[in-house]
């Protein structure tokens, strides 16, 4: 089983729509696929048509120690893709990590039964925008993390800030093991994606040669709960998501 995170500590680099639509590209490639949303905006699963209430069982109740986090996995329609979900009363749980012992293998320890079981080929972990105790969860049991970085200033330079913390809690461990997604990128501005390729030129041999495309084809399927490739005008998107997912496949070593 391999483990990997979509993670950055900015907000709006299309972290979960990634998430979603690699975990069904997986799963349509008969790849069996689990999706655990770290985020207590909990978007993962109502943009596979899970609707999920503030009191249900979510990934708050597994990470507070009150539920094995099997109770709490849900199937979406797309077969071989499960969704473990998230809800605001994560935030809450978040906050009470911050002072808890070992507070960075709640994740890690509660994962040990689906290491044991082997029931998935691979976890996508979906991380919130920030450097909090609930990225540190995460980052502790991935092999490996992809960065998702929209082509702005703003995201460019606070990228280094989530690399030091990669390096910090992991001390090490994932040094070869992380890579950068250009996402949400407009084909239109390409003076911009020149200016933004040569800002992150120390990082070139981590970039993912394929770029994920802004467009609103994404939205809308997200919107509707499914993912792009069943959505009827998602065509160049899906194309654009097989493409990434057998990079993906070939850089993470996923059978």
């Amino acid at each position: 089983m391999v483990t990997v995170c979509l993670a950055n500590h900015k907000g709006g680099t299309g972290k979960t729509s990634i998430c979603i639509n690699m975990g069904a590209y997986f799963a349509k490639k008969k790849t069996k696929t689990l999706i655990i949303d770290m985020d207590p905006q909990g978007h993962v699963a109502p943009g596979l048509g899970i609707e999920v209430g503030y009191d249900d069982r979510s990934i708050a109740d597994v990470l507070s120690n009150q539920e094995d986090i099997t109770t709490i996995i849900a199937h979406s329609h797309i077969k071989g893709l499960d969704v473990a979900p998230s809800n605001i009363r994560l935030s809450l749980v978040n906050e009470t990590l911050y002072n808890s012992f070992k507070r960075e293998r709640r994740l890690r320890k509660a994962m040990d039964k689906i290491y044991k079981d082997k029931t998935y080929d691979i976890v996508i972990i979906d991380c919130p925008p920030s450097l909090g105790p609930l990225v540190e969860n995460t980052l502790m049991v991935v092999d490996y993390c992809i960065i998702p970085c929209e082509p702005s200033s703003r995201s460019i330079d606070g990228l280094a800030d989530f690399i030091l913390k990669l390096k910090d809690v992991r001390e090490g461990e994932l040094d070869s093991k992380w890579n950068i997604v250009m996402s949400r990128v407009k084909k239109s501005a390409r003076l911009t994606n020149e200016v933004i390729d040569e800002k992150l030129s120390e990082y070139k041999n981590r970039i993912f040669k394929t770029k994920i495309y802004e467009r609103e084809s994404i939205n809308q399927a997200q919107m509707a709960g499914i993912p792009v490739f069943d959505f009827p005008r998602g065509q160049l998107a899906s194309e654009n998501f097989t493409k990434f997912g057998k990079e993906v496949a070939s850089r993470c070593q996923i059978k």
